[in-house]
């Protein structure tokens, strides 16, 4: 039944309606609260929801029901992806690719964490929301709020009033969310968190200017790629000054005291950290680089060769603080954060060889290799994104909850790389043929 149903999806568009009522029968049913999987149940979507979900001998599916024998296959919450972009370095608008291929493997929300083009991209958000181009739901992010010394095309308030200035203007255009990057002032940065909160918005950093204990009593919300951009274990570093901090901490261990002391900080202030693994992966010379998926993906040419420069200056880097043991802190930090308590969220970034998508599949893989297990690592790919987010129905497969899940090949408690054996994508009980949205992404995503 299952092949059927493939052959027919394969003749349709990237999306259909599909029948009033979907059972998928005999699955391996990972619900994204972080318990273990449920075994041989069905799970019924009716009206873009989860209609049903109890064990297959249960209950009969009416006549009529398009029946899916998912026997031998795992079904899992759509990805909450946390850390997305419609841009790469030097391709400042690529969103009529990579929403397909995000939703293709498997995003179906994702929080773009800076904006190289907020306009386009709040557009871009209300089109997939109205139906008309495919792509997971986008929560839009406003531009990036830098300061001086940072990128040229990022925004540099010049005070605390513009600085709130800037907030109303992208809070009344609908971005969600405020990006602080690597040298904003301390002032400007407290002064968007303030002005944000007071408008219902929330407030993330790629952090350098501020270490992340200041941040966090600032009161900011979260805080991306892990431990990598802290500048907390600095000494004599000047307030409010961007330095290098990587041999700061490419020197600790994990059972060094301050970092216990900095993920009870974080802990306390219910900050949430994003998991970027799979874009911190391509800096490091030990670790595998592009798979040939994303070697395919990017355009001929110059993004095809400057990928190859890249891993080329990756390898052959001197001196590196790029390390095994360096990589082992990375993962391990985030391990003792959870176990602590704290709220980890998960997204791939966007750039090098790191695709929407693809990306977020190797965060899944990753993930599983720094040590959490395959439920712990589902629920903060879906359900923690979910919660950060404040969206109260998706993250999870509970009944009445909006239909967001996909269908991959095995058990991936046996195999984590079977989270690229996509089936099939359902958002909101629309049903997403993988192989049609894919079908027109390579040589398409890169410089240009």
């Amino acid at each position: 039944m299952l092949l059927m149903w493939l052959v027919l999806g394969a003749c349709r568009p990237s999306a259909t309606a599909g029948p009033s009522l979907v059972v998928i029968e005999g699955a391996l049913v990972f619900t994204g609260d972080g318990s273990e999987p449920l075994t041989d149940h069905s799970l019924w979507i009716r009206d873009g929801r989860i209609h049903h979900l109890g064990p297959t001998a249960s209950r009969e599916p009416p006549p009529g029901a398009q029946v899916v024998d998912a026997r031998g296959h795992s079904v899992l919450p759509g990805i909450v992806g946390m850390h997305h972009h419609l841009h790469m370095p030097g391709a400042p608008w690529l969103g009529e690719t990579l929403p397909r291929a995000a939703l293709a493997c498997v995003v179906t929300t994702m929080q773009t964490a800076g904006a190289a083009d907020a306009e386009r991209e709040i557009a871009l958000a209300a089109a997939i929301e109205a139906g008309d181009v495919p792509g997971p739901r986008i929560v839009p992010s406003a531009p990036y709020i830098s300061g001086p010394g940072g990128n040229a095309v990022m925004l540099a308030p010049s005070s605390p009033d513009e600085a709130r200035a800037f907030v109303a203007k992208w809070d009344e255009r609908g971005a969600a969310w405020f990006k602080l990057y690597r040298h904003v002032e301390p002032s400007i940065a407290r002064a968007v968190i303030e002005e944000a909160h007071a408008r219902g918005r929330k407030v993330t950093g790629h952090l350098c200017s501020l270490s992340y204990t200041e941040a966090a009593r600032m009161g900011i919300d979260r805080l991306e790629h892990g431990l990598n951009p802290a500048t907390d274990f600095v000494t004599d570093r000047p307030a409010g000054a961007c330095v290098p901090s990587r041999a700061s901490k490419a020197a600790l261990t994990l059972d060094d005291p301050r970092v216990a002391q900095l993920i009870d900080i974080l802990v306390q202030h219910e900050v949430t950290l994003t998991s970027t693994l799979a874009i911190l992966e391509s800096g490091f010379p030990h670790r595998p680089q592009a798979d040939p998926r994303s070697m395919a993906a990017l355009e001929p040419g110059r993004a095809q060769e400057e990928q190859r420069r890249q891993e080329d200056l990756v390898a052959s880097a001197s001196g590196t603080t790029s390390t095994p043991k360096y990589w082992t802190l990375l993962t391990g930090f985030e391990r003792r954060f959870v176990e602590a308590g704290g709220r980890l969220v998960a997204g791939p970034d966007t750039g090098r060889h790191v695709i929407l998508g693809y990306g977020d599949q190797r965060n899944f893989e990753l993930l599983v290799e720094a040590g959490f297990s395959v439920p712990q690592t589902v629920q903060i790919l879906s359900a923690n994104g979910a919660a950060a987010l404040g969206l109260p129905d998706v993250g999870q497969l509970r009944v009445g909850w909006q239909a967001d899940l996909f269908l991959i090949e095995g058990d991936p408690r046996r195999d984590p790389a079977v989270i690229r054996e996509v089936i099939q994508v359902y958002k909101a009980g629309q049903r997403f043929d993988p192989a049609a949205l894919l079908a027109d992404l390579q040589g398409q995503v890169g410089l240009r």
